[in-house]
């Protein structure tokens, strides 16, 4: 869901069932299918006919449901198939199946989403952004290539650089923007708001900063960046909240930090040591092919051995990172809770890749469907909400897809 469940305070109305959970004072709460009416006035949101006035409901967690999105590994080999004949054009549709299968798998308070996004606005937007951005790139680069100075052409190279960066945070924001604004939940969409252009600025000069500060700007970039669309995330008229701080990463990220250091010192060292030792027999005789077949396989497995360590230790920070930003996400009264660990992310990671390296990359959406499943599963909504308050927000009136997000293969899904 980069893009997820942090994307993003009335308060609650005691005499109305929360959509997050049974009621602890034993009354009823509508299921689906269930009669519901509007409460409210027109635009107002389904919610449960109000009872008459009980006892303050206590928060209790609700975890989010994954109900199955079947036939993800049919569907793969079939959107393959049809976008090779399609010389590509089917991917749109091929890719908006595939979110609805995904998006119908989420449950909330035992009710699927919806995902209303059409191939054609897909389609449409990545023909914008490849007429309006890619093509003049490719222009500059090759008249710069081949009529310009090499002063020129390191300018040229460098500029490259600020504008991919601008135009992929960018491209980030108007992903989360178009994908929230085709998510309904009861017939209630969400909405992202804020500027593409400030979250693209953000994005770039907090990057410029990560070789300045040794990377250690990473955390405080991280949480900083998650504010800007969690604050601006709401569903229906009501807005999420986000107080995370960036302080309580700090210490895992200093392990991880520290432990990327050593394992690459070491890695390096294990590498020149072997290439120290063909070189000094250079100077006797010629290396022969088994003696670079060596090399080759010592700097093959430790760079193996090297990215094992480090995924292991990354994936400690990740899980810290995940469940600090659910805790500090609110809706209304109500929270997430995060239960994400390291051995899960790695066991995830580690099986997603032999998914989609053992068929070559054939069932790539099986690996994204087990990752929103991995997510959906390891999280839960504590507390209560008041769901006859919430109404239909202003249409967003977006019409094409998130095109700068598919150029950059920012896609989720």
């Amino acid at each position: 869901m980069q893009h997820g469940p942090w994307g993003p305070n009335d308060s609650v109305d005691e005499q109305t069932a929360s959509p997050w959970g049974s009621r602890s004072d034993g009354q009823h709460v509508a299921a689906a299918g269930e009669p519901l009416t509007t409460a409210g006035g027109p635009g107002a949101v389904w919610g449960p006919t109000p009872g008459p006035a009980a006892a303050p409901a206590r928060a209790t967690p609700c975890q989010l449901g994954w109900g199955g999105a079947r036939g993800i590994a049919q569907l793969s080999v079939v959107n393959l198939v049809l976008k090779i004949l399609t010389l590509g054009i089917y991917g749109f549709w091929g890719k908006t199946e595939l979110r609805q299968r995904i998006w119908s798998a989420v449950r909330v308070d035992g009710e699927p989403l919806e995902y209303t996004g059409t191939g054609r606005e897909l389609m449409t937007g990545f023909m914008i952004v490849f007429g309006v951005v890619i093509v003049p790139f490719i222009a500059v680069s090759l008249f710069s290539a081949f009529f310009a100075s090499a002063a020129v052409q390191g300018a040229v190279q460098a500029a490259s650089y600020a504008v991919f960066a601008l135009l992929y945070g960018i491209g980030a924001h108007r992903a989360q923007r178009y994908r929230l604004a085709r998510t309904r939940w009861r017939g209630i969409r969400m909405r992202q708001a804020g500027s593409s252009w400030y979250y693209g600025w953000t994005y770039l000069w907090t990057l410029a900063l990560m070789p300045v500060t040794l990377g250690w700007i990473a955390p405080w970039r991280t949480t900083h960046l998650q504010r800007l669309l969690a604050k601006n995330m709401s569903f229906g008229t009501r807005r999420f909240r986000f107080t995370a701080s960036s302080g309580p990463l700090y210490v895992r990220f200093a392990i991880l930090w520290i432990g990327t250091a050593v394992i690459a010192v070491v890695a390096l060292s294990v590498i020149g040591r072997q290439a120290t030792a063909i070189a000094q027999a250079g100077h006797i005789r010629i290396p022969d092919d088994a003696t670079k077949l060596t090399l080759g396989i010592t700097v093959v497995v430790t760079l193996a051995v090297a990215y094992l360590c480090y995924g292991v230790v990354a994936a400690w920070y990740r899980a810290r990172v995940i469940n600090h930003f659910a805790a500090h996400t609110h809706f209304e009264t109500a929270r997430f809770e995060g239960s994400a660990s390291a051995a899960g992310l790695i066991w995830l990671a580690v099986s997603n890749a032999l998914i989609v390296l053992g068929t070559v990359g054939v069932l790539l959406p099986l690996a994204q469907a087990r990752s929103t499943r991995y997510l959906v599963e390891h999280l839960a909504i504590v507390g209560d909400v008041d769901l006859a308050s919430i109404r239909q927000p202003p249409d967003d009136a977006m019409t094409r897809g998130e095109g700068l997000a598919q150029a950059f293969d920012l896609d989720a899904f």
